[in-house]
């Protein structure tokens, strides 16, 4: 796969979550898709699914700006900005009507024009304190 054609797969993985307000859209991910976020167990495509369900369950205004995007072969780092106002309950929190804004940033591989596994963090911590359950 040409380094432009995986160069758009970045943006448009999580330009699609946002469309479809939950985890990431199944043509993009291979058949044996898998992500590592940090101080998350690893998740395949439905696990994605479920966790994506509910974080814009508690944030239903959730987007991803992207801020970076860098592309080396089959290597794709996307760094984002999350930003969403938590109107819903998140992960046993109840809604606080607080907005959030979260870094992140992921390494992709690319397999054959589809996203094969992600290695990613995102500043937990941070959305906890701006949430203000956490000091």
């Amino acid at each position: 796969m040409a380094t432009t054609d995986n160069k758009a797969i970045g943006p448009r993985f999580f330009m699609e979550q946002d469309r479809l307000r939950g985890g990431p859209a199944r043509e993009l991910c291979a058949p044996d898709y898998i992500i590592y976020l940090a101080g998350i167990p690893p998740m395949d495509y439905e696990g994605h699914q479920q966790f994506g369900r509910a974080f814009y369950g508690g944030f239903p205004d959730l987007y991803h700006a992207i801020d970076d995007l860098i592309v080396e072969g089959d290597k794709v780092v996307v760094r984002f900005t999350l930003r969403g106002t938590q109107t819903g309950a998140f992960m046993g929190i109840p809604s606080t009507n607080k907005p959030v804004t979260v870094g992140a940033i992921v390494i992709m591989r690319v397999v054959g024009g589809q996203v094969a596994e992600i290695r990613g963090e995102f500043d937990q911590m941070g959305m906890l304190r701006q949430l203000g359950v956490m000091d």
